[in-house]
């Protein structure tokens, strides 16, 4: 148990994906929080007593290659770790939900989407990765990840914190370490133009969605949100909240809770969908 979260580890075609989760105290269908690149589950611990309150449930993923789940077999690469997801979310979740995804996780909330619509009941996208790159511009992005010093590492902070704090020096210790671990540089090598959202599919996304994206975003380039107000079916909803950058989970925790609610009393209200069916079980 971690703060009343309960850890477990579920085997996956790829390797082993840990999971936390806790049952909530409110009528609002069950959150699912997916974190980003290098992150992991618990980072997002400064949002979840403000939520618990109100959904069924919370389930926080590790990713593979992150946090408490292993590397995956046959390597670090966006395939492997969203099969390994998808595997784990197949088996976590009972109810459609609500699927938050922030940065990587934002990317692979919609694939999963993509792959499940009847299980996810709407989509919270917060800085997303994914938008359609060259080799040119992915070699110009991943540059941005390649920490070498402490003065590095706080050129990274600031790029993704939208103000300075008194965490600024533990967060770039901590950001060298993991960046200059070989799993993570691995993934970043990896990627390639193949590896991006094709916007006629994402076009087709069927869950209600909301993309939220600071107006304080300094790692994403801008090119990057027109790319998803462009090609996100029209019906989703693009909201740009002052004060925050990429990280709003740690910036203003108690304003991003009101909006994840905010949307989930909206889903709620709309009509649902039926619920998932066995046959959809299993990876991609």
């Amino acid at each position: 148990m971690i703060q009343g979260y309960q850890s477990r580890t579920l085997s996956t075609s790829v390797g082993e994906v840990h999971v936390l989760e806790a049952g909530g105290r409110g009528p609002l269908p069950t959150l699912v929080l997916l974190h980003g690149f290098s992150s992991a589950g618990v980072h997002y611990f400064p949002l979840l007593h403000l939520l618990r309150p109100r959904v069924r449930r919370i389930v926080l993923p590790d990713l593979p290659a992150h946090g408490f789940s292993s590397t995956p077999r046959g390597g670090v690469r966006g395939e492997t770790l969203l099969g390994g997801l998808t595997e784990a979310l197949d088996r976590v979740i009972d109810e459609p939900a609500i699927l938050f995804g922030n940065s990587l996780g934002g990317v692979a909330a919609i694939r999963y989407a993509l792959a499940r619509p009847q299980r996810v009941r709407g989509l919270i996208l917060c800085s997303p990765t994914g938008a359609a790159m060259d080799e040119a511009e992915i070699a110009r992005f991943s540059a941005l990840f390649r920490i070498e010093s402490h003065g590095d590492a706080l050129e990274f902070v600031d790029r993704v914190m939208s103000k300075s704090g008194p965490m600024r020096q533990l967060l770039a210790w901590g950001l060298r370490r993991k960046f200059q671990n070989p799993e993570m540089r691995e993934l970043i090598a990896s990627i390639t133009p193949a590896d991006m959202l094709d916007p006629a599919e994402l076009r087709t996304l069927r869950p209600p969605t909301l993309l939220l994206w600071g107006r304080e975003e300094r790692l994403l380039p801008t090119s990057h949100l027109e790319f998803f107000r462009k090609n996100l079916p029209p019906s989703a909803r693009i909201e740009e909240p002052f004060g925050v950058g990429h990280t709003p989970y740690l910036e203003d925790p108690a304003r991003l809770a009101r909006d994840i609610l905010r949307f989930a009393e909206e889903v709620t209200r709309s009509r649902p969908p039926a619920a998932p069916r066995v046959e959809e079980r299993g990876a991609l």
